[in-house]
């Protein structure tokens, strides 16, 4: 715990990598953890207008189980949904040639009113084969689209993963993967523990940003109790600087990125490969 966070006094004023949480009065258990990222000279000079601004922190579980999940789904979808309407497509121009092709979104659409089954039935002119892989696969794309709020995105998910064929094995590694660096710049920052809260692993949300009055964050537990607001945010620690300079420069690094339209990429690509051909062919003459 101490590599991690600085050792402070609970009178020091709030200050940037302060951990904050607000308790469930019922429950006694964390209802929001967070991290202050204003500036600690926007702080000093009173920059903020008396507010501190915060990033949502979550149990890792948590993130795996929503954030991360429903994003695995999202993607997951739009890679197979182009093979499954092929096949729909295909079937379908056997029975009735005039109708439009399935997309990805008139897809979803049928399958908010119709079952996988019921589908491919429509589709092929017969009752599909129990264990199929047609309908296993589109079986597999209704969990991914389901608009169903009582299963997890998680539990989607993984139930996905089993009709797709996916091992055990390369369902946890996917887990794992979803903590190492590399496959894109993310969003998200983790830390191992944070201090006075049980458990291990937890996920700082860059792009959950909040804000909240002076007034409404104490330095201690206790005197948020004494001031009659066991309700409110308190302080739990600090992150010492290494770590904390790193979550803010994730955090501007994330919102100063600039995305180019798919055409200005595409066509980058090509000037680079029309550059790359030309030099080979150059080289080859000159040979």
């Amino acid at each position: 715990m101490t590599g991690f966070f600085t050792q402070i006094e609970d009178t020091e004023e709030v200050r940037q990598g302060d951990i904050i949480r607000k308790l469930n009065p019922k429950t006694g258990e964390a209802e929001k953890l967070g991290i202050v990222i204003t500036a600690d000279c926007d702080i000093a000079q009173k920059k903020a207008g008396e507010r501190y601004t915060w990033l949502e922190i979550v149990p890792m579980a948590a993130y795996i189980e929503g954030a991360w999940a429903q994003e695995q789904l999202r993607k997951l979808s739009e890679k197979r949904s182009k093979a499954i309407c092929e096949h729909l497509n295909s079937q379908i121009r056997k029975l009735q040639p005039g109708l439009a092709a399935l997309t990805h979104e008139s897809l979803v659409q049928w399958l908010h009113s119709k079952t996988a089954e019921e589908i491919l039935a429509s589709a092929t002119g017969k009752a599909p084969t129990a264990d199929g892989k047609p309908l296993r696969d589109l079986q597999g794309f209704a969990l991914m689209v389901s608009a169903d709020e009582t299963q997890s995105a998680f539990s989607r998910l993984k139930a996905a993963w089993t009709l797709f064929g996916v091992e055990e094995k390369n369902q946890q590694e996917s887990v794992r993967n979803a903590f190492k660096d590399g496959g894109g710049f993310q969003d998200y920052f983790v830390l191992p523990e944070l201090p006075r809260q049980p458990g291990l692993g937890f996920v700082v949300m860059l792009r959950s940003m909040w804000t909240i009055m002076a007034s409404d964050l104490y330095l201690t537990e206790q005197d948020a109790r004494i001031h009659d607001r066991p309700d409110a945010f308190h302080r739990l620690g600090r992150l010492n600087d290494g770590i904390r300079f790193s979550i803010t420069q994730k955090l501007a690094f994330l919102f100063s990125r600039i995305g180019m339209p798919k055409t200005f990429e595409s066509a980058c690509e090509t000037a680079a490969e029309l550059t790359v051909e030309e030099f080979f062919k150059k080289n080859v003459q000159e040979a």
